[in-house]
C-alpha cells in the first residue's frame, strides 16, 4: 500500500493568529494574506493584485468552480476611493449582489500597478449566500480585470481567473518554524532518470543509500523536489526505510516487475521516512523531533516509491523527482515515528456504484496497542489523511475503554489534488488499549461500476499516517473486512451475473472481478453496507520489519463494537472548527 505524508510544524498558537501569505496563482501577480479571531470568530483577508483595475476573491462550494460560490469584487476608483461588494454566484454568470452585505472593507490603495484591498467577515454570517470558513480543505476562486467597472452594476469579465484549495486555519507563521542550525547538511534523494511509462498509473521503485554517518543525527526537514514540467505526472512519492545490502544502490524498475528482489519488495508499506502528494509543499518537523539516522539500529538504505499518473500515456516523460533531507548532529527532544492506519487496501474495501456517499471505516484495534505502546503512550502531532478520486471526506475518532474521546482529526471537504498533514494544536497521548477509527466518505454517483480498494488511481485507499513521537517498530495499525465476511455476498454476485467468476479472471483476480461488478439491486448495496460495518473486522498490525503484532492474519478485532454504533458523531460547525478540532498544519 502506499504512504503520502508532508511534514510540518506543530507549535500553539494565540487567539488571534499572525498572518499568512499564498499566491493564488503561478506568477506570483495574485498574493493572498489572511490572519483569524479564534474569539471572535472572525478573519481577515488582504488581497495584492497586479493590476489596476477590479478585483474578485471568493469561495467555492468545495468545488474549486463558480456556480455557487460565495464572491467578493473589489476595486479602487480614480478618485482614489475603495468599493467592496458581496456577491454570490448562480451560475457562470455575472455574480449576483447579495442582499446582506457581510463583508467589510478596513482599507484599500492603489499604488505601482498594485490594487490592495482588506476586508473582514466571520466565519458564519448566517447569510444563506455566503459559505461558512472551516477547517480542512477550503477551495478558493480569484479573478481580475485591468479595468475598473464601467459602473458599480455593470462589470465587465475577467481578464485573469482561477482557483486554488488552501486550508485557511491549519497553517502556521513563518516565524514560528525552528532555524536550520548552523551544521545542517543537505542529501538528495532522486530517481535516476526514469523514463515514465505510458501506462495510466505505474508505481515505480528506486533503492537508494541513505546518508552513509558514523553517529547519530536528526532529518529536521524533508522538501520534495519535482522534476520541471512533471508536477501534473508525478501524483504522489513515499520514501521506505529498508533494510537490504549497499550494493542494491540505484535498483529501479516497476514496482509490480516479478523480478524486484523480494526484500525490496517488502519495504514497501514498512516503515516511512518521508513523503509527497500532490498540492503538497515543503515542510520541517517539530522544533523538539526529528527522525534518526546514523546510528546502527537507524536505517542504512530505503526505497522511494513514485505514483505517476500519466493519463495522456505519454511515452517520452524522463523524471528525476524525489526529496531533499535536511540532517543534523544537533540532535532533538525526540525520535519520530510515523504510524500507518485505516482500511487495508485489498478488495473487501468495495463502494459500489451510484452512491452519493459511500463509508468505509478502518480500526487501529485496542489489542494491537495493549501490545505495541509502552505504558506511558505516545504523542501524536499530526495526521495525513489519503483517499483517492471518490474521497469526499474523512475523519479520525479515539476512543478508550469504551468511550469516545474528543475528535482526532477530520476534512470535511477533501481534495484529491491538494493533500497535506495537519498538525494538531495540542498533541494527543494515545495509550495502551486505546483505539482509533479511521472514516472515508466516497462518492460514486457518476461511476457505472464498483469502486475496489486498489492501487490504480480509479481504485480507492482509506488511510490515515500519524506522525507521534517516541518512535517505535510498529509501523501499521490497520484492519480490513474479512475474506471470509465478503465471500458468501461474493459468491452471490457471481451466481446473479453481477459480477466476474474470479477463477476465470486471469487479469487481476479478485480485485479485477470486484473492480468489474454491477451490483445494482438496492437490497444487495444494503447488505454490502452492513457486512463492511458491523462484524468484526480482520487486523493487521505489523513492525517495520513486517512481523506481526496480532497472533495471527486473519485475527479478529475482539469484543468489536463498530465506531457507527456510537452516537456521537461528530459534525463541526464554524465556531467549533477554530475551538474544538485540535488542528493546526503548517505549509513552508
Amino acid at each position: 500500500m502506499a504512504a503520502d505524508t508532508v511534514l510540518a510544524l506543530a507549535v500553539p498558537i494565540s487567539a488571534e493568529s499572525t498572518e499568512f501569505h499564498i499566491s493564488l496563482d503561478e506568477d506570483m501577480n495574485y498574493r493572498l494574506d489572511w490572519s483569524f479571531d479564534r474569539t471572535k470568530e472572525t478573519m481577515t483577508f488582504t488581497v495584492r493584485v497586479k493590476t489596476t483595475g477590479w478585483v474578485g476573491f471568493g469561495i467555492s462550494p468545495y468545488t474549486g468552480k463558480m456556480p455557487g460560490s460565495d464572491i467578493v469584487i473589489g476595486w479602487v476608483d480614480s478618485e482614489g476611493k475603495g468599493h467592496l461588494q458581496d456577491r454570490y454566484a448562480p451560475g457562470r454568470v455575472m455574480p449576483t449582489l447579495d442582499s446582506s452585505q457581510d463583508y467589510n472593507l478596513l482599507s484599500s490603495s492603489e499604488s505601482n500597478g498594485t490594487t490592495t484591498l482588506k476586508f473582514w467577515r466571520k466565519y458564519n454570517t448566517g447569510d444563506s449566500k455566503d459559505i461558512p470558513l472551516e477547517t480542512g480543505t477550503t477551495r478558493l476562486i480569484w479573478a481580475y480585470n485591468y479595468q475598473d467597472p464601467i459602473s458599480s452594476n455593470n462589470i465587465q469579465i475577467h481578464s485573469k481567473m482561477g482557483s486554488r484549495s488552501v486550508n485557511l486555519f491549519e497553517r502556521m507563521p513563518e516565524k514560528d518554524k525552528p532555524k536550520l542550525p548552523s551544521d545542517t547538511k543537505t542529501f538528495d534523494f532522486l530517481v535516476p532518470n526514469v523514463t515514465v511509462p505510458s501506462a495510466r498509473t505505474t508505481y515505480w521503485c528506486v533503492g537508494l543509500k541513505l546518508p552513509q554517518l558514523t553517529e547519530k543525527n536528526h532529518i529536521i526537514r524533508i522538501d520534495p523536489v519535482i522534476t520541471k514540467g512533471n508536477a501534473g505526472v508525478v501524483h504522489h512519492m513515499t520514501l521506505y526505510e529498508c533494510e537490504s545490502e549497499l550494493h542494491w544502490h540505484g535498483y529501479s524498475s516497476d514496482c509490480s516487475s516479478r523480478n524486484m528482489p523480494a526484500h525490496l519488495s517488502r519495504c514497501r508499506g514498512g516503515s516511512v521516512v518521508a513523503g509527497w502528494a500532490v498540492g503538497g509543499e515543503d515542510g520541517v518537523f517539530p522544533a523538539h523531533t526529528g527522525l534518526p539516522i546514523g546510528q546502527k539500529s537507524d536505517p542504512k538504505f530505503a526505497i522511494i516509491e513514485m505514483h505517476y499518473d500519466n493519463p495522456d500515456r505519454r511515452s517520452n516523460i524522463i523524471d528525476s523527482s524525489g526529496f531533499k533531507l535536511y540532517y543534523t548532529k544537533q540532535l532533538r527532544q525526540y525520535d519520530v515515528g510515523t504510524l500507518t492506519m485505516g482500511h487495508a487496501v485489498v478488495p473487501t474495501l468495495m463502494i459500489p456504484e451510484r452512491q452519493t456517499e459511500w463509508n468505509i471505516t478502518g480500526y487501529c484495534s485496542q489489542l494491537c496497542t495493549e501490545r505495541a505502546l509502552p505504558k506511558t503512550g505516545i504523542n501524536i502531532f499530526g495526521v495525513f489523511f489519503h483517499t483517492h478520486l471518490a474521497g469526499i471526506s474523512l475523519y479520525a475518532r479515539h476512543f478508550r475503554k469504551g468511550k469516545e474521546l474528543p475528535l482526532l482529526a477530520q476534512n470535511k471537504h477533501y481534495d484529491f489534488n491538494y493533500q497535506e498533514v495537519l498538525y494538531l494544536r495540542d498533541e494527543v497521548k494515545m495509550l495502551p488499549g486505546d483505539s482509533v477509527s479511521v472514516t472515508c466518505s466516497y462518492k460514486t454517483a457518476n461511476r457505472n461500476k464498483t469502486t475496489v480498494g486498489g492501487l490504480e488511481t480509479s481504485d480507492e485507499m482509506c488511510l490515515n499516517y500519524i506522525f507521534y513521537y517516541p518512535k517505535l517498530p510498529m509501523s501499521v495499525c490497520t484492519s480490513y473486512t474479512g475474506y471470509d465476511t465478503l465471500t458468501p455476498y461474493w459468491t452471490k454476485l457471481v451466481i446473479d451475473g453481477q459480477m466476474p467468476n474470479p477463477n476465470s479472471n486471469t487479469s487481476g483476480g479478485l480485485t479485477n472481478a470486484v473492480r468489474n461488478s454491477v451490483i445494482g439491486d438496492q437490497s444487495l448495496i444494503n447488505e454490502l453496507k452492513s457486512l463492511q460495518t458491523y462484524p468484526a473486522p480482520d487486523m493487521y498490525c505489523s513492525n517495520s520489519n513486517h512481523s506481526i503484532v496480532m497472533d495471527h492474519v486473519g485475527q479478529k478485532i475482539p469484543n468489536f463494537v463498530a465506531a457507527a454504533n456510537y452516537t456521537h458523531g461528530y459534525t463541526v460547525s464554524a465556531a467549533a472548527s477554530t475551538a474544538s478540532i485540535n488542528l493546526v498544519a503548517l505549509t513552508v
